[in-house]
């Protein structure tokens, strides 16, 4: 029986932003090998898909938070804001003072100091670059995220909760540098939206579906699958949410997720 497994990447795959254990890379391809399907389903956009990531093979990706899901190279749902929207949360971060940059399905486009200031501090934190696209390219009606950033907490709380009411937002989950941030989508797009419309297209039963995570942007994603496994690292109300709960991510947890379920 073919499976479906949708697979986190911060904190699920990817550990501090750099790091991807080996026994996590060897259980994803040993699993396609056996005829499994394995996408990935992150809030990053496909321009923040380094080639580490992506050199371990996935037979397609929920992106963006969910806007994107693609099989291959074939995109089989997409959801973008309006270019009003767009306008709207442009204008919030100028007034609330906050950074931030919009991702469409392949380019992020930040706001004016946020290419610097991010620059200096991941290379101080020993993430790897962020690269940004020429603003002259920025085309409000292909955008489907906004990330936000802030070292004022109480800032990065108002704008949870004031942006909350028409559109989908979680706290941030990609590693950012700064103090406090989150993740703005459009209203109804989530991971498990975008699951659920790449199930269908698969013709695959939710109910043989996995999805492994460890965040609260992957609550959805444990919603549309049949067995959500929270990582040993997840934040205590995500594993309340879980069916199982796994090993950390540097104890194996990937690999001793994939064991459990007789994916390998």
């Amino acid at each position: 029986m073919t499976r479906a497994i949708f697979l986190d990447v911060d904190g699920t795959i990817l550990q501090d932003g750099r790091h991807i254990p080996p026994t996590a890379v060897d259980a994803i391809r040993a699993a396609r090998a056996r005829g499994h399907l394995v996408f990935l389903s992150t809030g990053r956009g496909t321009a923040e898909l380094d080639g580490a990531l992506m050199g371990i093979g996935f037979d397609g990706a929920v992106t963006n938070g969910g806007a994107f899901a693609s099989i291959g190279d074939r995109i089989v749902s997409a959801t973008v804001f309006s270019p009003e929207d767009v306008t709207r949360l442009q204008d919030y971060l100028a007034v609330a003072g906050l950074h931030g940059y919009f991702q469409s399905y392949d380019q992020l486009f930040a706001t004016p100091e946020l290419p610097t200031l991010l620059a200096e501090r991941f290379a101080a934190a020993g993430l790897p670059a962020k690269t940004f696209h020429d603003p002259a390219d920025f085309d409000a009606a292909r955008v489907a995220k906004l990330v936000f950033l802030t070292d004022d907490t109480d800032a990065a709380a108002r704008a949870l909760d004031e942006l909350g009411e028409d559109f989908e937002v979680v706290g941030g989950t990609i590693p950012v540098a700064f103090a406090a941030s989150g993740e703005v989508a459009p209203r109804g797009v989530h991971k498990g939206s975008a699951i659920r419309a790449l199930l269908a297209a698969l013709e695959i039963d939710p109910d043989v579906a996995i999805g492994i995570g460890d965040n609260w942007n992957d609550a959805e994603m444990f919603a549309a699958v049949g067995t959500a496994v929270a990582m040993g690292n997840a934040v205590d109300g995500v594993k309340a949410l879980a069916d199982q709960v796994t090993t950390a991510i540097d104890d194996d947890g990937l690999h001793n997720a994939f064991v459990r379920n007789g994916l390998i």
